[in-house]
């Protein structure tokens, strides 16, 4: 028999179950409380304005404030943001000098000789090992794109006309394989070691 898919989730073992306060007397609490507390229907969008909330006071601009049933005082949102600094962003992104993705390399070596693998610094190595060469991507332009599109289905017209004319397998063959790669780059998905020059001087 397979077990039940459960929600439940798994209890640790030598783990203790966080017990809540419980109040028992919530006039009594309320007495105690630092701020005047006041019950009252929900009236914001995220209330039920069927349900009774709890509301205190804020400490320093008297606001109220739907609070929980075990709240003693009470501080809003707005006098917090004025209480804390804003955060500190900055407009202009430092650079690393480091190439895109040398924390995903197996072994990547700075100009400093700080080496590095898989972005972990390994400072036993430093300086042992001679920096890294990484060699820029050549990127294809749209216009080159397109051109290598109408050369590819060009191609593609006179191999389908070969293909017809060939008798045998081992002819057939390599053809074949031709027009496949053709098809792909018709289609615009180029290979990785796509050279446009190379490409269209075939």
């Amino acid at each position: 028999m397979a077990k039940k898919k459960t929600n439940k989730i798994p209890k640790i073992k030598g783990s203790r179950r966080k017990k809540d306060p419980v109040i028992t007397d919530q006039k009594a609490f309320d007495a105690k409380c630092d701020q005047p507390v006041t019950y009252a229907k929900g009236t914001k969008w995220n209330q039920n304005p069927e349900l009774i909330y709890r509301y205190m006071p804020c400490n320093s601009c008297a606001t109220l404030v739907s609070v929980g049933h075990d709240v003693v005082s009470s501080t809003c949102s707005i006098c917090v943001q004025e209480m804390v600094d804003p955060p500190e962003l900055s407009t202009q992104r430092i650079s690393t000098g480091r190439p895109q993705g040398w924390h995903f390399m197996a072994e990547y070596v700075d100009k400093d000789g700080n080496v590095f693998h898989r972005g972990i610094e390994q400072p036993d190595l430093k300086g042992t090992i001679d920096p890294t060469k990484i060699e820029p991507k050549k990127r294809l332009r749209k216009k080159d794109k397109e051109r290598a599109r109408s050369h590819a289905s060009a191609k593609l017209h006179k191999l389908k006309k070969k293909l017809q004319k060939a008798r045998f397998k081992k002819d057939q063959k390599p053809i074949v394989q031709e027009i496949k790669k053709l098809q792909r780059i018709a289609l615009g998905k180029f290979p990785k070691k796509f050279v446009f020059e190379d490409f269209m001087s075939k």
